[in-house]
């Protein structure tokens, strides 16, 4: 991959990142707003299409780099999964690992989330579930990050070659 190619998937990733931060602020504010009372049926829902929609602002960065790097992103039912296993993984001669096994672990949940919302009625959001998504939402967000600069300063130091 090519110096210009690797800034414009990195400004791409950090306008994504932008988003996935108002994302969190919005899934915030929700949990700020309802403190200690029961959630209405719209609080459930707005939560649940918060938490999909950071998911997959994580998995997009995911595939893009699969994408763009890789050259091939995972297929078959079981693909979100396994673009999430592939991305702890480093590839001889390509890259590095994107996402460190701990972060992969932590991710887990909001990809069961994910496929739950997308085959489920929002009525049937169980609260106590979704709360500590929505707690942990800033933290994995940061780990997100934190691995993201990681993975593209390795690839950087290393004149993008050497994996």
């Amino acid at each position: 991959m090519r110096r210009n190619e690797l800034s414009l998937l990195w400004a791409e990733i950090k306008a994504t990142l932008s988003d996935l931060e108002r994302i969190v602020e919005e899934i915030e504010e929700l949990l700020r707003d309802l403190g200690s009372s029961e959630p209405s049926y719209k609080d459930k829902a707005a939560m649940g299409a918060f938490l999909h929609n950071f998911y997959n602002g994580i998995e997009n960065v995911l595939k893009r780099i699969a994408e763009e790097i890789d050259r091939a992103v995972p297929s078959g039912s079981e693909w979100h999964r396994a673009l999430l296993q592939r991305m702890a993984e480093g590839v001889e001669n390509l890259r590095p690992a994107v996402l460190k096994a701990e972060t992969v672990t932590k991710l887990l949940p909001y990809l069961g989330f994910r496929h739950f919302f997308r085959h489920s009625y929002t009525f049937e959001i169980d609260w106590e579930k979704v709360k500590p998504l929505a707690r942990n939402a800033r933290a994995v967000l940061e780990t997100i990050k934190d691995d993201l600069k990681e993975f593209l300063d390795t690839l950087e130091e290393t004149g993008l070659q050497g994996f």
